[in-house]
């Protein structure tokens, strides 16, 4: 799939403790839409399938309905937007959303309940909303992935987790693991969990959506930690998003991640995905070295 990716604002209406880029609710930024039209217009007739949006949270913007008309205007088929859900929960406003074309919602959800949802978004009632908008794109017709971050504070709920989703009828149910930048960062012991303390309970969740027919997959784990589940990981080599981030224009996100945010050690010399595999997150190196990591033989 060949598609533009736009990281339309750094505001949101949450204040996750894992955000990568350390998003709060009290955070106030406008959109340089002469920039952003610009990129949308150069790339409108290049053979793009669709503009994956997200951020921050572009739907707290006021001109956000308005980008994406002028995107359904310039003949782009449809519309991926990343999303916390919470403004959906409003049912004519997801349904104007839908209208202007986004037809897949890629929503954020990491608790099995009020509870332990809210405490990752420091936002009282935010997972009722999240819920509800999930509801309601699926009533309308369109497309929900949800993801979920795996961290300390999650990792026992995670088949919970699955279930829960599973409930909620949505089409694709995606695992991410923790990168950790910004408030990850911040937070690393507070959140970031090894590899090797988690996996038993990540392969739970695949395995729970597997046994309901329901489409998984699995997002920032180096392939010696998901042995066993690699059909599940990403194919990035399938997916190529020319990004716009801010003021740049990034040709290949997938490349800029592998090279910028990942590093190989002398045991991944060893390893058949050495080519394939960007490495670990640099950041998590820095914490807990490379003790648990091996090379996967031919």
């Amino acid at each position: 799939m060949k598609a533009i990716s736009v990281h339309l604002t750094d505001q949101c209406n949450n204040s996750c403790i894992f955000c990568v880029v350390n998003s709060h609710k009290d955070r106030r930024e406008g959109v340089n839409k002469k920039v952003l039209y610009k990129f949308l217009e150069e790339n409108s007739n290049k053979g793009y399938e669709s503009v994956n949006i997200h951020g921050g949270e572009a739907t707290v913007l006021e001109d956000f309905e308005e980008i994406l008309i002028k995107i359904k205007e310039l003949g782009y088929k449809e519309v991926s937007l990343q999303t916390n859900g919470r403004k959906l929960a409003d049912y004519q406003y997801a349904k104007r959303l839908y209208d202007y074309g986004v037809k897949l919602f890629v929503i954020s959800l990491h608790g099995k309940d009020e509870t332990q949802h809210d405490f990752v978004t420091q936002e009282p009632g935010s997972f009722n909303e999240t819920i509800e908008g999930i509801r309601n794109v699926k009533s309308l017709g369109g497309k929900v992935r949800t993801n979920t971050v795996v961290y300390k504070g999650n990792v026992d709920s995670l088949v919970d987790i699955a279930r829960l989703i599973i409930k909620c009828e949505v089409d694709h149910i995606n695992i991410s693991a923790m990168h950790p930048v910004g408030k990850a960062y911040q937070n690393f012991h507070r959140v970031t969990p090894q590899y090797s303390a988690i996996m038993p309970e990540v392969f739970r969740m695949v395995d729970e959506c597997v046994a309901m027919n329901k489409i998984v997959t699995l997002e920032g784990f180096p392939p010696c930690m998901v042995k066993g589940y690699e059909k599940y990981q990403i194919q990035w080599d399938d997916i190529h998003f020319k990004l716009l981030f801010h003021n740049f224009i990034i040709e290949d996100y997938a490349d800029f991640m592998e090279e910028e945010t990942k590093r190989q050690g002398d045991v991944c010399k060893a390893c058949i995905y050495r080519k394939t595999c960007g490495g670990v997150y640099k950041e998590y190196l820095e914490f807990y070295g490379w003790d648990e990591f091996y090379a996967i033989g031919d």
